[in-house]
């Protein structure tokens, strides 16, 4: 995990946030190796061949399945990360799921605009939204996720929102 880490200090990666987003992963019992070094690495904004250089196959494929790609238009690069999150295999589900967990508290703590506050409100329910079909599918295989998934739609409603059922 050091090189991970220390790969995303020179890609200029938000290390405490990506700090929080694999303390979240591990308070939900998860601490295999290559899902906490995802989390660390899809905040890089590195390439897959960039990561898979450097990291291997299996380690850009579950990297960059929640990345988006910076190179595409503002609206293609949005269209292009939806159809990756529908395809992303589970364990970048978790990696996002705790991202998500991350913003959200981010959002309720932070002295943001009321306009700001409610695009990045808005945003993260939408990839919630998006990700709701596979985190009901899979979400016995995370032992703390439901703990999880409460937080975020305690946040959620707090802003007047309808909570998400994951069902």
């Amino acid at each position: 995990m050091d090189e991970c880490e220390a790969y995303a200090r020179g890609k200029n990666a938000d290390i405490p946030f990506c700090m929080g987003v694999v303390f979240r992963l591990k308070s939900i019992g998860i601490s295999h190796e290559q899902i906490l070094c995802a989390a660390i690495l899809s905040q890089t904004r590195a390439s897959f061949d960039e990561i898979f250089e450097r990291f291997g196959r299996e380690m850009a494929v579950m990297t960059t399945s929640i990345m988006r790609d910076y190179t595409l238009s503002k609206k293609k690069q949005e269209e292009t990360y939806v159809e990756q999150l529908k395809q992303a295999p589970w364990e970048s589900v978790l990696v996002k799921l705790c991202e998500i967990s991350a913003n959200l508290k981010v959002i309720k703590e932070s002295e943001l605009s009321r306009t700001k506050r409610s695009k990045l409100l808005k945003q993260n329910i939408h990839y919630l939204n998006i990700l709701k079909k596979n985190i009901a599918e899979n979400r016995d295989k995370a032992l703390g996720l439901n703990k999880l998934l409460e937080g975020a739609n305690e946040t959620i409603s707090h802003f007047g929102h309808r909570p998400i059922k994951f069902e």
